[in-house]
């Protein structure tokens, strides 16, 4: 189980390649504050506090090369979904930018693999994201992968249904994009 206390946004800050402005590094530091605050009674199948999964999630877009607000709306992902947070705090704190790349990436989060009949709705629903903001997509890449890392705690049928998904729908499209 990981501790919050044994993780920093420092972590996230200094993946960053060429570095960023101190107004960037502060606005990642306050989403991370954030969403630490909006999670912190959460827990993860795992066990481990539900915060660990929006700091995985911003750390692989760190590592991507992502820019401040994809990272910033990393940490913030969930929020929305899973939290009492409105979307009038968000804008409020954030901006209107990141409160869209959240959205699109909570309506991203509403697709769920039936069978391959539904794979056509899954594939447009990811291309209208992309043709909006293909950050919208490569978040959602970023929040599958640290949930496929942590897949062993997810009841069997559920796993399963997972891996399909991940397999049929993310994964080619991933490729598509060369990720």
């Amino acid at each position: 189980m990981i501790d919050v206390k044994n993780i920093s946004v420092k972590e996230i800050i200094d993946l960053i390649e060429g570095g960023i402005s101190k107004k960037e590094e502060e606005l990642i530091a306050k989403a991370y504050k954030f969403a630490q605050k909006a999670h912190e009674v959460q827990k993860r199948l795992s066990g481990d506090p539900y915060f660990v999964h929006v700091f995985k999630t911003a750390k692989t877009l760190s590592k991507l090369g992502m820019d401040t607000q994809t990272i910033v709306a990393g940490l913030l992902h969930d929020v929305l979904e899973d939290t009492k947070i409105t979307e009038e705090e968000i804008r409020k704190e954030f901006g209107d930018d990141i409160l869209f790349l959240i959205k699109g990436v909570t309506k991203l989060g509403t697709l769920k693999y039936r069978g391959h009949e539904r794979h056509v709705e899954s594939l447009r629903k990811f291309f209208v994201a992309m043709a909006n903001d293909l950050r919208v997509v490569i978040i959602k890449f970023a929040d599958r992968l640290h949930n496929l890392r942590t897949l062993e705690f997810v009841p069997a049928e559920k796993r399963r249904r997972i891996a399909i998904e991940s397999i049929e729908v993310y994964a080619p499209l991933a490729n598509r994009l060369s990720m």
